[in-house]
């Protein structure tokens, strides 16, 4: 699988990214999606994937308030809003800022020409 061929991740929330967060090869790949700078979408728990593939840093991030630890552990600052664009990342706080949050992700995957 290579980058080049999507344009964009979404890392949804709920329980799994507790778990999925140690699996290396999810890591690498969100990883390459920061360094390829194409837009990744961040729901509830999914920060604590992006959290783990170390690309916080410096970024401004909301999530689940119980998240709060994720993001500043890692060097980002987390703030409390329905929906957070940071660069290519796109960040919200529950399944209830799902409009907000799809709405600004589609707006990452087709910029304005």
């Amino acid at each position: 699988m290579s980058v080049t061929e999507y344009a964009g991740l979404v890392i949804s929330g709920g329980r799994a990214p507790e778990c999925l967060r140690y699996d290396a090869d999810l890591l690498r790949l969100t990883q390459l999606f920061f360094e390829w700078d194409k837009p990744v979408a961040s729901v509830c728990h999914g920060i604590e994937i992006v959290a783990a593939a170390g690309v916080l840093k410096g970024r401004t991030a909301t999530t689940v308030a119980k998240c709060k630890p994720d993001v500043e552990s890692f060097g980002g600052t987390y703030v409390d809003r329905e929906v957070v664009v940071c660069g290519n990342l796109v960040t919200a706080r529950t399944r209830h800022d799902n409009p907000a949050w799809m709405r600004e992700f589609i707006r990452l995957l087709k910029p304005e020409r």
